[in-house]
Order: structure tokens, then sequence, then C-alpha cells
């Protein structure tokens, strides 16, 4: 990886820590919500970013980088809503484990497949 590539990944990256930071210390939101929250807004940008490159729109890899693996890839936190549902499986919370596995996965799904297509249909309009 270039000098360049990773100097835009580091700089996403610094950006998506503090705005996770932010949603979490800002909202009052408890946990398991705030982590909802930036991973389907991680997923949204995810898509948006793709359906951008894919059309032309976003050209440069560095910018996909700086966008994909930095600021996505630092506002969206996986690991903790793994150990989150780590901890309620292992105490046999399994309701809202898979509350919370079903809510993420049709949020953020739902956050990508929506930016993808407003995303294309932006260009093709």
């Amino acid at each position: 990886m270039s000098a360049r590539r990773l100097t835009a990944v580091a700089i996403g990256a610094i950006v998506g820590s503090v705005l996770r930071w932010a949603m979490v210390r800002t909202t009052g939101l408890a946990v398991e919500p705030a982590i909802l929250v930036v991973n389907t807004v991680a997923a949204g940008v995810l898509g948006w970013l793709r359906a951008a490159v894919a059309n032309g729109s976003v050209r440069r890899r560095d910018v996909e980088e700086l966008v994909g693996a930095g600021v996505c890839g630092a506002l969206s936190t996986w690991s903790a809503l793994a150990v989150r549902l780590a901890d309620l499986v292992l105490a046999g919370d399994w309701g809202p484990a898979l509350v919370w596995t079903a809510a993420s996965l049709v949020l953020g799904i739902g956050a990508a497949t929506l930016a993808w297509r407003l995303t294309i249909r932006e260009v093709a309009a």
C-alpha cells in the first residue's frame, strides 16, 4: 500500500473514531442502540461509496480508502456488537441477542441498499 493511501486510511480512521465517540457520548443512547446507529450509518455510507465507485463519481482509490476503510472502518464497531451479543448468549438471553442480530442485519443491509439505489438513481436522472 502506498504512503498516500495509508495516510488516507489513517486520516479517515481518526475521523470515524471521533464520530463514533461523539455519537456515543453526546446522544445519551445506551450501548446497544448506539452500536446499531453507528453500524447502520457506516453501512449506508459504504453503500453510497460502492455505488459512487461503480458509476464513476468516485475515481480516486485514496478517496475510496479514506471513506471506506478509514471512516467507515472506524465508525462501525462490529467487534463491540459481537462482544455484546456473546455476553447476551452466555447469560442465556437468546431473545435480545436474536433481536439485536436481526436488527443489525436488516438495518445495515437496508441502509446500504437504499444508499446504493439512491446514488445510482441520481446518476441515471
